[in-house]
Formats: structure tokens, sequence, C-alpha cells
């Protein structure tokens, strides 16, 4: 025997709550002949009356009131589930986003982002993670990481990508416990070796392409894994470092250092914010990557 539809649902729903023909004819936007040849199919399929006249009122029989508590919970989770999948309620999710920052995303970029989602979606949980650039294709595809911000070029196919902010790169020196900003010639600037670091992949890479345009390449004096790690030693040798301009700004707090503009012409870099395409059009996807734009822009 065939199996009701999901319109027979509705109709046992509104007799349950209406106990009337005419009346769930009326709520349904049906005929009143459409629910009773509906009821008319289901008291054939259970072999049961369903619902009998009692009094100026249609009451349930026990199969009756059985299929109606069945029912009921099937329209519950249908309509929370199925029918609420477009639709997303910050202020009452609790929800994880997972985020891939470097480290200077989660020194600079993190705290900024925490306290906009606390502030509108207090339930919700932030989660950063970090891998290198060759995976995140893949952990975005598979739902492990909703989104990469930083400064991370083409990552792959079937994502999506949003520029925030650019920022100029700028170089750090010795300083005396006072930031200033100081003069630097090309010849000095050539002639002086680098603290670089991993994660600034990105940075490195413009100021060798730049370099190379001069006929030089750039001198290294340490690679350091921390990028906490450059400031220190920046401050305490001859060494200098190029970094953008943010990060020079919270180094010159946590080191003697000055700030200098390079004197060979550095791109900007662009912050971007990927996603896979497979999520383009969750609702709480697209929540999260507008909350991100709007607060990293700021």
């Amino acid at each position: 025997m065939r199996q009701p539809d999901l319109n027979s649902l509705y109709v046992i729903e509104a007799l349950a709550e209406e106990r009337s023909v005419s009346r769930a004819a009326d709520r349904l936007g049906l005929t009143q002949p459409a629910v009773s040849h509906a009821l008319a199919r289901q008291r054939n399929f259970f072999q049961d009356d369903l619902f009998v006249r009692a009094g100026a009122v249609m009451a349930p029989t026990p199969v009756g009131e059985q299929v109606i508590e069945g029912v009921q919970r099937a329209l519950a989770v249908i309509r929370q589930d199925i029918w609420t999948a477009k639709s997303f309620d910050a202020a009452s999710t609790t929800r994880t986003f997972s985020v891939c920052l470097s480290d200077m995303g989660v020194i600079v970029l993190l705290p900024r982002l925490l306290a906009a989602l606390h502030a509108q979606a207090p339930g919700a949980t932030l989660r950063p993670i970090q891998m290198p650039p060759a995976e995140l294709a893949s952990a975005l595809q598979d739902g492990a990481v909703d989104l990469a911000v930083g400064y991370l070029g083409r990552l792959g196919e079937n994502l999506h990508q949003q520029a925030l902010f650019t920022r100029p790169l700028v170089g750090i020196i010795r300083g005396s416990g006072k930031r200033k900003t100081v003069k630097m010639s090309l010849d000095q600037f050539i002639a002086s070796r680098h603290v670089v670091s991993a994660t600034l992949a990105l940075t490195n890479q413009v100021l060798e392409k730049e370099l190379r345009r001069h006929g030089v390449k750039l001198k290294v004096g340490v690679d350091v894994p921390y990028l906490l790690a450059v400031p220190s030693l920046v401050a305490n040798s001859d060494y200098i470092a190029v970094v953008p301009e943010e990060l020079a700004d919270l180094f010159s707090r946590l080191a003697a250092v000055d700030v200098f503009s390079p004197p060979i012409a550095l791109e900007d870099l662009t912050v971007q914010q990927f996603w896979h395409a497979r999520y383009h059009n969750d609702a709480g996807h697209r929540w999260f990557r507008a909350l991100v734009a709007s607060t990293l822009r700021q």
C-alpha cells in the first residue's frame, strides 16, 4: 500500500487541532471535499476511522491519537531542522566557527573578532586554527575550517575570496627605546641582514622579488619559527626586518625598535577571507563572513 504523503500529515494535524473538517479546510486553504478525501485516504491506509463525530466536533479514536502524536513529532522536526535550514539566529546560536589564522592573525585580528562575535552571538564559539597553506583548500572543502583569513594569495579551485583590507610593508630597526620613524638608504637596506619568519612567507616573497629587480638577493641573518621573536632579535642586533604595518606598531610596544619606510617599492599586502563554494549559501556561514568583513574593515 502506498505510504501517505507529507500533505497528509498537515491534514491530520489540522483536524487534531481544529476538530472540524470545515475549519481544517479553512486553515489549510483547501476545500472541504479535499480534506474529506484526504481523511478518507488515511482511514483506508490505517484501517481505522481516525476521527469520529462526537457531538459538534470530530474526536480522534485511540489509533487516531497515536497517529496525531507521531505527526506532531514529525512536523516539529521538519519545521525545526528542514524548513529553517535557510535561517540563522545569531543571538541564540551555539555554533562553533573555525578560522585559520597565522601567528600575526592570532595576535592582531583574533581579539577584534572575538569581541565582535561575543557582542552579536554570545553563545557562539570561535576556534582559531593554524595549518600549512597547502592543506587549506582541502580543509575548507571538508568543513574542517569555515574561513581562512590572511595574506594567502591563491589557494585553489572552488574557493571564494573577499578582500578585507590592505597594509603597507614597513621596516623595523634597533631603536633607543622610544619609537621614532627613521630613514634608511638603499645601500644600507641592501647591505643589512634580515630577520625573517615562516609565518610572514608572503612578505618575504614580496621582498625577495623586489630585491631581485635591483639585482641583489635577500640577506637572511636568521630565520625564526616564532613571530614574536622578531622584535627582540631586531632590538638586540644590527639585523632589520620588513613586516606589515600593524605588526610594526605592535613590535614597537614590545621591544626597542624604530620604524622606517623601505627604500624600495614594496606592494601593499591584501588580507582576504577565503571559503569553499559548498558553504557559500549557508545562512550561518554568510552571517559569519559578514561579521568578519565588517569587523576587520573598520
